[in-house]
C-alpha cells in the first residue's frame, strides 16, 4: 500500500510539473499574446468587482474624489459656446484667469493647441494667462515616422522649444528601455515654452483596444519627457530625483519632501492604471459654467483641476477595463491621483509566476492521483475556485495581480496527464475486470473489485456475514404446465424485480438457480449491519411479490409464493473454481444452514425463517416470532429459529402482534411440558388468526405429546429430518 502511495505521488507530481512547464511556454513564450488577451480579461473582471465592493450599497451616498477636479468640455458647453475649433482663445485665457483667482494648485490643459494664425493677439493673451498662472502643464504628442507621405524621423524636437526645462533625467538603464517617438511635429512652440511643464499624451492600449496601462516616460532621440500625468505628478511632489531599481522593475520617484514614490513598472517602463472607478468618479466641473463665473471660486481653492473633454465629437474616449467609452482626461486624473496617492497595482515577477505554476501543478497532481475520478474532478474545480478567489483578493486588498488563466491551465493539464495515466496504465485491468464482472455481480461488488483487482484470484478469506436462499412454492410443478415464453417471461419479471431489491440492500447476487436465489450480504463489501439489510431485503422481496402477483393474476397466470431462508455466521467468501472458470461465492455450515432455513418454511407455513445469529444482530430492528429449537439434518448442535414478521419501524397489524403474544405463551408452556395450558394458549391463537399453520403445527405436537410424553430429559428440540 505504501509502495503504490509513493508511486502515485511520484507520478502525480510529476504531472503537475510537466503541466506547468507547458503552460508556462505556452503562455509566456509561444502564444504570449493569444493567453494575455484571457488573462486580462479575468483581471479587468476582478477590477469591476473590487469597485463594485469598494462603492456604498446607496448609489446617493457615493461621493466623487474632488482633490482632482476635471473641468470638462462637455455637450453642454459646446452647446453654449459652438463648435470647439472655433472657440477663441480668449476662452482659455478667460478661463484660465478665473482659476488664476481662485488659487488653484496646478492645472492640466488635456488639449493640443495649434497657433491660430488668424488672430495672433488671441494667441498672445492665451500665453501671458499661461505665464502669469505659471502653474500650467500642457499636452504634446510625438508621433511614429510615415516616410510614404514623407513624414521622416526627427533629429531633433522643434525649433525654439526650451528642451532642458521639459525633459527628465532618468538612469541609463531605465532610458534605453523606453519606447521612443520618432517626430515631434511642429507644435505651438511659444505656448509651450509658457508652460511649467510639458507631457506627452500618447496612447498605448493593449492588443485588445484595452487601455490597462501607460509609460512613465518616452524617448525623443537623447532626451525623455514625462507622459502628461506623470508630468503634473512630478510638478506637484517637486521630484529632485528619478531612479530605477532594476532588479525589482521600479521606478523612485524622490519628491522634495523627502517622500520616495515606487512605481512597479515592466520593460518598457509603464505601469498599470489603478481605475478609481467608472465615469465621473472625479468631480465634474463643465467648462461653460467655469467660464461663466457660475463656479465658486473658494471651493477650487488648492484643487488640482485637469481641463479636458467627454464629448464624443472630440474623440478622447478610451475603452477602459471598468466602461468602453471613457473620456482620456479621467483617466489622466486617474493616473495622476494613485501617483500622488502613492497606490499601484504590481504584477509578480516572472520568477514568481513560474513557482506559483509549479506549487498548482504539485497540489492537483497531488489530489488528482489520491482521488476517485469524481474527486479529482471536485478538487480541481475547487482549486480553480480557490485560485480566482485568491487572486481577487490579491488584487482588492494587496493591489496585486495574481495570474489565473495560466494556473488554471495548469490544473487543467495536471488533470488530463493524470488521468490520461491512469487511463492507460492503471484502467486498462479494471476494464477488464469490470467487463467481466458487471453482467452478473452488483455494482458494489464491482466497485470493491476496482479498488482491489487482488480479489478475483483463486482462494477467499472467512468473514462473517448474512446468506439468504429464497424458492419459489410449487414453481417445478408450475413450470411444466406453463407455455416456455411465458414461463420464461413469468420467471425474469420476477428474478429482476428480487434482484434490485438485494442491490438496493448492498446485497451481492450469488447465482440463480431455476427460480431459486442466492444472496450474501458483508461480502465482499464490508457493511456492519448486513443482518438488518438481509431481513428489510427479505421483506421488501415479499412486498413487491405480492403487487407482481396482482399483476400476475391480470394476465391470467397463476399466483406464486416465495419462502426465504436467512442466516448469519462465518464462512468462506472468495472466487472458487478452476484457473480458467470460477464464481464469487460463500461455503460453510452458517450457508447450507440458511438453505435449511429456506426449506423449513414449508413444514411451518412461514414465508420468511431467520436463524439465531441473524435475530441476534438484528433483534433491535426487527419483529419476529420464536418458531422452534431445531436441529438440521447432519448436524447434532441445535439452533433458535424464529419467523422474521417486520420491521420495528413499520407499523403492525394490532391482530398480528396480539397472535405474537398469546403464542409466545403457549410456546413457554410447551417447552415447560405444560400441554394443557399450552394448548389453550395456541387455540386461542387460531382464535385470532385461524389459518396460523404454527399454532396448528404446536396444538398437534401438545396433543401427541400429551398422549406420549417424552420424558424429563426433553430439551424442547425438534429434529429436521429433510433438507
Amino acid at each position: 500500500m505504501k509502495r503504490e502511495f509513493l508511486r502515485r505521488l511520484v507520478i502525480g507530481i510529476g504531472a503537475g510539473i510537466v503541466s506547468a512547464i507547458l503552460v508556462w511556454i505556452f503562455t509566456q513564450w509561444l502564444f504570449e499574446s493569444f493567453f494575455y488577451r484571457f488573462e486580462a480579461a479575468s483581471y479587468d473582471l476582478r477590477l469591476r468587482y473590487d469597485w463594485k465592493l469598494r462603492m456604498p450599497d446607496d448609489p446617493a451616498d457615493f461621493k466623487p474624489i474632488e482633490e482632482v477636479i476635471i473641468v470638462d468640455v462637455d455637450e453642454r458647453s459646446i452647446q453654449k459656446l459652438g463648435k470647439f475649433h472655433l472657440w477663441p482663445r480668449t476662452y482659455w485665457a478667460k478661463a484660465l484667469k478665473f482659476l488664476q483667482d481662485s488659487g488653484v494648485r496646478l492645472v492640466g490643459l488635456d488639449f493640443l493647441f495649434d497657433a491660430d494664425i488668424r488672430h495672433p493677439d488671441e494667441d498672445q493673451m492665451f500665453i501671458e494667462s499661461i505665464q502669469e498662472l505659471q502653474k500650467v502643464v500642457l499636452a504634446f504628442f510625438m508621433a511614429e515616422a510615415d516616410s510614404e507621405h514623407f513624414l521622416y524621423a526627427m533629429s531633433s524636437e522643434p525649433a525654439g522649444l526650451d528642451v532642458d526645462r521639459f525633459i527628465v533625467n532618468v538612469p541609463p538603464e531605465l532610458k534605453y528601455r523606453l519606447l521612443a517617438g520618432d517626430r515631434m511635429d511642429p507644435q505651438f512652440v511659444h505656448l509651450l515654452n509658457a508652460a511649467t511643464a510639458l507631457g506627452f499624451v500618447n496612447i498605448f492600449p493593449d492588443e485588445d483596444g484595452i487601455f490597462r496601462r501607460i509609460p512613465m516616460f518616452m524617448r525623443f532621440n537623447e532626451n525623455v519627457y514625462p507622459a502628461f500625468s506623470v508630468a503634473m505628478a512630478m510638478r506637484l511632489l517637486n521630484v529632485r530625483d528619478v531612479q530605477y531599481l532594476e532588479n525589482e522593475q521600479v521606478v523612485q520617484l524622490l519628491a522634495g519632501d523627502g517622500r520616495q514614490v515606487r512605481i512597479p513598472v515592466d520593460q518598457q517602463g509603464k505601469f498599470l492604471i489603478y481605475y478609481q472607478g467608472p465615469f465621473q468618479t472625479f468631480r465634474y466641473i463643465p467648462f461653460y459654467d467655469l467660464l461663466m463665473g457660475y463656479v465658486d471660486p473658494n471651493y477650487l481653492k488648492d484643487k488640482i483641476v485637469l481641463v479636458g473633454s467627454s464629448a464624443p465629437g472630440l474623440f478622447d474616449l478610451r475603452a477602459t477595463p471598468l466602461q468602453s467609452r471613457f473620456p482620456g482626461v479621467e483617466v489622466n486624473a486617474n493616473v495622476l491621483y494613485q501617483i500622488l496617492k502613492g497606490k499601484f497595482i504590481r504584477e509578480w515577477q516572472p520568477t514568481y509566476k513560474f513557482l506559483f505554476y509549479m506549487l498548482v501543478g504539485i497540489l492537483v497532481g497531488f489530489l488528482v492521483l489520491l482521488l476517485r475520478p469524481l474527486g479529482g474532478i471536485l478538487a480541481s474545480a475547487f482549486t480553480v475556485l480557490l485560485i480566482f478567489l485568491g487572486s481577487f483578493y490579491a488584487l482588492s486588498s494587496y493591489s496585486l495581480w495574481v495570474p489565473f488563466i495560466g494556473p488554471v491551465l495548469v490544473v487543467l493539464f495536471t488533470y488530463m496527464l493524470n488521468y490520461a495515466y491512469r487511463y492507460i496504465v492503471e484502467e486498462k485491468d479494471k476494464r477488464q475486470i469490470k467487463r467481466i464482472f458487471s453482467h452478473y455481480l452488483s455494482s458494489s461488488v464491482v466497485e470493491e473489485l476496482l479498488k482491489d483487482p487482488d480479489k478475483i484470484k483463486l482462494g477467499g478469506e472467512k468473514k462473517v456475514c448474512t446468506v439468504m436462499f429464497s424458492d419459489l412454492a410449487g414453481f417445478t410443478s408450475l413450470s411444466e404446465k406453463m407455455d416456455p415464453e411465458d414461463l420464461v417471461k413469468v420467471l425474469n419479471n420476477y428474478l429482476t424485480e428480487m434482484t434490485n431489491i438485494i442491490f438496493e440492500n448492498e446485497g451481492m447476487l450469488d447465482k440463480y438457480e431455476g427460480d431459486a436465489i442466492m444472496a450474501v450480504f458483508g461480502a465482499p463489501v464490508d457493511i456492519g449491519n448486513h443482518a438488518v439489510k438481509a431481513c428489510r431485503a427479505a421483506l421488501q422481496m415479499q412486498r413487491r411479490l405480492q403487487e407482481i402477483r396482482e399483476e400476475w393474476k391480470k394476465l391470467g397466470y397463476p399466483s406464486l409464493h416465495q419462502r426465504i431462508g436467512i442466516n448469519t455466521g462465518p464462512m468462506v467468501v472468495g472466487n472458487m473454481g478452476s484457473e480458467t472458470r470460477f464464481d464469487y461465492t460463500v461455503m460453510g455450515d452458517s450457508v447450507n444452514l440458511g438453505s435449511r432455513l429456506e426449506g423449513a418454511n414449508k413444514m411451518y407455513g412461514t414465508q420468511i425463517m431467520i436463524g439465531e445469529e441473524t435475530y441476534k444482530m438484528a433483534r433491535d430492528h426487527i419483529v419476529v416470532r420464536q418458531l422452534d429449537l431445531l436441529r438440521v439434518k447432519g448436524k447434532t448442535e441445535p439452533v433458535k429459529v424464529f419467523e422474521l414478521v417486520a420491521l420495528r419501524k413499520d407499523p403492525l397489524d394490532p391482530h398480528i402482534k396480539q397472535l405474537l403474544e398469546v403464542f409466545q405463551k403457549g410456546y413457554q408452556h410447551y417447552l415447560a411440558q405444560n400441554w394443557e395450558w399450552a394448548m389453550r394458549y395456541f387455540k386461542q391463537a387460531l382464535e385470532i388468526v385461524p389459518d396460523d399453520v404454527p399454532s396448528k403445527l404446536y396444538l398437534q405436537r401438545c396433543q401427541e405429546f400429551k398422549e406420549n410424553p417424552p420424558g424429563k430429559d426433553w430439551d424442547g428440540v425438534y429434529t429436521l429430518r429433510t433438507k
